[in-house]
């Protein structure tokens, strides 16, 4: 008679460490030139994005008005 099978056991993912406060300070990740650097390009970012849904939905009002 044939012995059943025990189904193969993976190893247990190794346990992470939860970072502490000290290594998650946002004011640890950038300099100050780098953060005004970010800022900058974000700005232009969002502006485009906002600039960009506008067309869209005056487009699609255009299509069909709800009014």
């Amino acid at each position: 008679m044939a012995e059943p099978r025990m189904a193969e056991q993976k190893p247990a993912a190794p346990k992470m460490a939860a970072p502490r406060p000290a290594e998650t300070k946002v004011n640890d990740m950038l300099t100050p030139d780098q953060a005004k650097e970010f800022h900058e390009q974000f700005k232009i970012t969002y502006t485009a994005f906002v600039g960009l849904a506008a067309v869209a939905h005056l487009l699609v009002f255009a299509s069909k008005p709800w009014f």
